[in-house]
């Protein structure tokens, strides 16, 4: 039976920390572990991502192309997945 987790919570509160360490505990008790990255604005990971929305999107494409700042930027990268 597979689970999964949806990591969510504020700048900075330490969801990089808690997937990185889940992730190394995973590695520790050999189980398969798939770290998803639905933020388009993260950029740099201490554990490999099995897929990462920036693929499909990024925060830093949104604002240049759109000249949009951070805010209106990442509400465009949330709201993409609904226009297209």
């Amino acid at each position: 039976m597979g689970y999964a987790q949806l990591v969510i919570g504020p700048a900075g509160s330490g969801k990089s920390t808690y997937c990185s360490s889940l992730y190394e505990h995973c590695v520790a008790a050999r189980r398969t572990i798939n770290v998803v990255n639905l933020d388009p604005a993260a950029e740099n990971f201490d554990y490999p991502v099995a897929m990462d929305i920036r693929e499909l999107i990024s925060l830093d494409d949104v604002m240049e192309e759109l000249g949009l700042g951070p805010n209106g930027g990442l509400v465009y990268c949330m709201e993409y997945p609904f226009l297209s």
